[in-house]
C-alpha cells in the first residue's frame, strides 16, 4: 500500500500534469505548483495549486480528507430552517466538530432561498428530498462507504398509496402531485413554491396526526407546527377528500440506507472518465470527489472571475479533477457561492481560504462540512 508521502508526491505530480489535462499549449504554461500548505486536523490537509490554462491563470484549493482516521467524517449541515441563509463560516461555527468545509448544493436563490434536491444530516436525518430531478448526489451509504451517483427518495401518505407525492421540503412543488413541508422548511411559502400561477392548489395542515385545516388558500409567510401537504392540479383534487379531524400520517425516506447526503447539478467524473456536460462558461467551481485508490475524499474550490483566476467551464473542470486522480466527482454550487473554509494550522481560528468572486461570502442555506473530534494542533 502506498505511504502517505508517496500519495502526496503523486498528487504533486498530478498537478504538474494539469496543463496537459486542460489542453494548454506549451507557450502559455506558467509556473505550476502543488504543495501541502498546512494540516487542518489529523487526516485533513489543505493545499493549493496555481497553474495556467488556455483560459488563463487558475487557483485551485483542495481539502484532502482521509476518512479512515478515527474521529473524522463529513456531514451535510444546513440552517435550522431551510429557508434561512447565512455565510459558510457562520454555518460551520454552529457545528462544534467542524474544522473545514465548502459551500453546498444549488438553491432557489431568487425566491425561497431553500436548497434544491436532497440533503441528509447525520444528526438531523433527512431534511429535504425530491422524488425526481436533482438526484445526483455525494453520499455515505449505510455501510460507511462514500459514493457519487443517483440517490432517489420516496414519500407516501398513510391510507392513500395512489397519491403521487413528489417532494419533501423542496422549493418547487411539481404539477399534479403533493409536496410535504415540515417545520424544518421554515415559514410557509404559500404559492411561491408553485411555478404555474394559474394552477389549482390546495393545502392541508396536519398537526399531531390530525387534519386541522384544508383550504384552497395556502399559508403564506407563517410559522406552522406539524406538517403541510400542498397539492397542485391533480394533487389538489386528491386533497379535497380530507375532512377536518381525519387522522393522517406522511412518511418520507431515501430508497437506500444512507448516513449523509448532498446533491449537485451533475456528475463530472465517473470511474475516472470525464462525463461532464459542458456549459461553456468560465466560472468559479466547487466539487467533491473520491479517490478510489486511496479512499480519500477531496473537497475542491476553484477561484474565478478575477484577474489571477479566470475559472473554467464544467467540462474543463471535470478534466482537472480527473487529472488529479479523482475517480468520481460531483459538481456543487459554484459562481459567487464558491467558498472554502478551513481551520488554521494552530487551530486558533477558522476562516475563508479561497477568494470568493463577489469579494465577500454569499449567504447560503447549507454546506458540506468536515468534522473532527481530534484536538487542534
Amino acid at each position: 500500500m502506498p505511504t502517505a508521502s508517496r500519495r502526496r508526491a503523486s498528487r504533486v505530480l498530478a498537478s504538474a500534469l494539469l496543463v496537459l489535462v486542460v489542453g494548454t499549449t506549451p507557450g502559455s504554461v506558467g509556473r505550476t505548483t502543488g504543495e501541502i500548505t498546512w494540516t487542518v486536523a489529523p487526516g485533513v490537509e489543505y493545499r493549493d495549486w496555481r497553474f495556467h490554462t488556455a483560459a488563463g491563470p487558475q487557483h485551485l484549493h483542495v481539502l484532502d480528507i482521509d476518512p479512515s482516521v478515527a474521529g473524522l467524517g463529513l456531514d451535510y449541515v444546513a440552517h435550522h430552517r431551510l429557508r434561512t441563509r447565512g455565510t459558510a463560516t457562520r454555518l460551520l461555527v454552529r457545528d462544534p466538530a467542524a474544522v473545514a468545509g465548502v459551500n453546498g448544493s444549488f438553491f432557489d436563490i431568487g425566491d425561497t432561498g431553500a436548497p434544491l434536491g436532497t440533503g441528509q444530516s447525520r444528526t438531523r436525518g433527512l431534511l429535504h428530498a425530491a422524488a425526481a430531478g436533482w438526484n445526483q448526489a455525494f453520499y455515505q451509504a449505510g455501510d460507511g462507504t462514500y459514493h457519487v451517483g443517483p440517490l432517489t427518495s420516496s414519500a407516501h401518505i398513510t391510507g392513500h398509496p395512489d397519491w403521487r407525492v413528489s417532494g419533501f421540503n423542496v422549493p418547487h412543488a411539481r404539477p399534479d402531485s403533493i409536496t410535504v413541508y415540515t417545520a424544518a422548511w421554515g415559514r410557509a411559502a404559500g404559492r411561491r413554491v408553485v411555478d404555474d400561477p394559474t394552477a389549482k392548489v390546495r393545502e392541508v395542515h396536519v398537526r399531531k396526526g390530525i387534519v386541522r385545516r384544508n383550504s384552497r388558500r395556502p399559508l403564506g409567510d407563517r410559522r406552522f407546527r406539524g406538517f403541510l401537504l400542498l397539492g397542485v392540479g391533480a394533487g389538489a383534487h386528491a386533497l379535497r377528500s380530507l375532512a377536518i379531524g381525519t387522522r393522517l400520517r406522511a412518511h418520507w425516506s431515501l430508497d437506500q440506507p444512507t448516513e449523509m447526503a448532498i446533491t449537485g447539478s451533475q456528475v463530472l467524473v465517473q470511474g475516472g472518465a470525464v462525463v461532464a456536460t459542458d456549459d461553456h462558461v468560465r466560472a468559479p467551481r466547487t466539487a467533491v470527489g473520491i479517490d478510489q485508490d486511496t479512499g480519500h475524499i477531496l473537497l475542491l474550490a476553484l477561484d474565478g472571475r478575477q484577474t489571477g483566476a479566470t475559472g473554467l467551464t464544467t467540462r474543463a473542470w471535470g478534466r482537472v479533477l480527473a487529472g488529479l486522480g479523482i475517480d468520481d466527482a460531483l459538481n456543487l454550487d459554484g459562481g459567487g457561492s464558491t467558498t472554502m473554509v478551513a481551520r488554521n494550522a494552530s487551530g486558533t481560528s477558522t476562516g475563508v481560504v479561497n477568494v470568493p468572486s463577489l469579494g465577500h461570502q454569499r449567504d447560503l442555506p447549507d454546506v458540506l462540512a468536515v468534522e473532527s473530534t481530534a484536538p487542534p494542533g
